[in-house]
């Protein structure tokens, strides 16, 4: 492997670890467009938005 691979390499592994944080921060967020969502009978919104 040559240098520009490793190069490559390092960036893919940046960007997968930055959407993997990206995804941890926001595993609980809820857009609020419940129609389309698949886990829309898990959503505690309406709890939310009572308090």
């Amino acid at each position: 492997m040559q240098v520009q691979d490793w190069i490559v390499l390092g960036v893919l592994a940046a960007l997968a670890v930055l959407a993997g944080r990206f995804w941890w921060k926001h595993r609980h967020s809820c857009c609020g467009n419940c129609a389309s969502c698949s886990h829309c009978e898990s959503c505690h919104r309406s709890e939310k938005d009572n308090k």
